[in-house]
């Protein structure tokens, strides 16, 4: 006993024991002074209790349950691996690179007679955890992943534009696939583009009798499933790497080239509702059939709405001709006045051009369109879960599929063109070219 306190006074074994263990041998130390102290203890107690030793004996055990409580979680405390944290694991032992491993698992999976593997069910408890969800297992809805790789998937390719980019995102919220209604302003009839709001000065003040007030409406928006699916080697499937590169690059860019159809054209039928013949699309008349001239431009920028961001939409084949070889009335090219400039910057009466693979023909209605997406809404639901199919007629082909599901909404904020203070014109963020 001697030589302990002797060792922990000198410091002897400096620098190498920590200071978890230093408590725990002091702690252990205090208990052997105390088996040590209680020989001839009870001699003591009696001259200072009397014959009741009663109150010491409860002193005594109250003492060394606090020190044996001390000991216990100094031992706990010490025996913790270094580095290691007690906040949960959303990767569930993958990594936060994990991913190719974690496809490797999800392909693995869904051999016949084969059991998940550990990690990739805790990684789908965490995930449903994290979620706040209660519903879908790995059967039934896929693998859910972690939201950096539900972010990597679902962003947006880094080369090309897509109209995606200009639309307005609303947070997914929690729960991410309810549905949600944002307020709008009812500016149908006389209510004008303010909806009824009515502004006065005080000289006029006197001559009010009513107080107009705004009139609202809601435009709801519900997330709705969305599946992209593809097929892989087992060549491919073997390389985990390779596979997650394969899947990262294709599936984004079809993903994005789905939805920037679907905010065009979209039905709303269980899928987006597009600014193609919506409700709030103006259409402007056609000065010359299957051509675009300088009077179209004039009287598609007179409807637009012009506060915010807006752009033309067009396909480059049938348009860019027409743009190129446009004059004004003096018979003057009004886009590129020379050959040796080649393709001028893609701007159009100082308003950008998009061109893109999904506008129609020259010709058709909505050919050229001028249109604002920030009132244009996205409304995402629960992230990606990925799920592998492996049927005895893949088995046989050496071909597995693999499915990406995730959930989102999007449609037009506005319900119809805005009416303008005369009662009579209106305006609207999506312009399209009639026929």
């Amino acid at each position: 006993m001697a030589n302990e306190e002797k060792k922990l006074q000198t410091g002897v074994g400096a620098g190498e024991v920590s200071p978890e263990q230093r408590e725990i041998e002091e702690l252990n130390l205090t208990i052997k002074s105390m088996a040590d102290s209680i020989e001839g203890m009870e001699e003591r107690l009696k001259g200072q209790y009397g014959t009741d030793l009663t109150a010491a004996q409860e002193e005594i055990d109250e003492k060394h349950n606090k020190l044996e409580a001390r000991l216990t979680a100094a031992i706990e405390k010490n025996s913790q691996p270094k580095g290691a944290s007690t906040e949960p694991d959303d990767y569930a032992g993958y990594g936060e690179d994990g991913m190719p491993d974690f496809l490797a698992d999800v392909v693995a999976s869904s051999r016949t007679g084969t059991r998940p593997a550990e990690r990739l069910v805790n990684l789908q408890k965490r995930q449903l955890e994290v979620r706040r969800l209660d519903t879908l297992s790995g059967s039934d809805g896929g693998w859910l992943m972690p939201e950096k790789w539900n972010l990597n998937i679902m962003r947006l390719p880094d080369t090309g534009d897509y109209l995606k980019r200009l639309c307005r995102m609303i947070p997914a919220g929690s729960p991410p696939n309810a549905e949600i209604k944002m307020l709008s302003l009812d500016q149908t009839g006389s209510k004008g583009i303010h909806g009824g709001v009515a502004v006065y000065s005080a000289k006029e003040a006197a001559d009010v009798t009513v107080t107009s007030t705004p009139k609202m409406k809601f435009v709801s928006l519900k997330p709705e499933k969305i599946g992209a699916y593809w097929q892989v080697t087992d060549e491919l499937r073997a390389n985990a790497e390779a596979m997650a590169g394969v899947m990262g690059s294709l599936v984004q860019g079809a993903i994005a080239a789905f939805e920037d159809d679907k905010i065009q054209t979209g039905t709303g039928a269980g899928e987006y509702l597009g600014f193609d013949g919506c409700d709030a699309e103006i259409s402007v008349s056609r000065a010359t059939s299957n051509e675009i001239n300088y009077v179209d431009l004039v009287n598609m920028l007179a409807r637009i709405l012009t506060r915010g961001n807006y752009v033309w939409l067009c396909q480059r084949v049938g348009i860019l001709p027409q743009l190129m070889t446009m004059t004004n009335g003096a018979g003057q090219l009004i886009w590129s006045d020379n050959a040796r400039d080649g393709i001028p910057a893609p701007r159009l009466a100082g308003v950008p051009i998009f061109f893109n693979e999904i506008s129609p023909a020259l010709g058709s209605a909505g050919d050229l369109r001028l249109v604002n997406l920030d009132y244009y809404l996205i409304k995402p639901g629960m992230g990606a879960a990925i799920k592998s199919d492996n049927t005895y007629g893949n088995f046989l082909s050496g071909i597995e599929t693999l499915k990406v599901t995730y959930y989102s909404d999007g449609k037009p904020w506005l319900t119809s063109p805005l009416t303008l203070r005369d009662g009579t014109n209106t305006v609207s963020p999506f312009v399209s070219l009639a026929a």
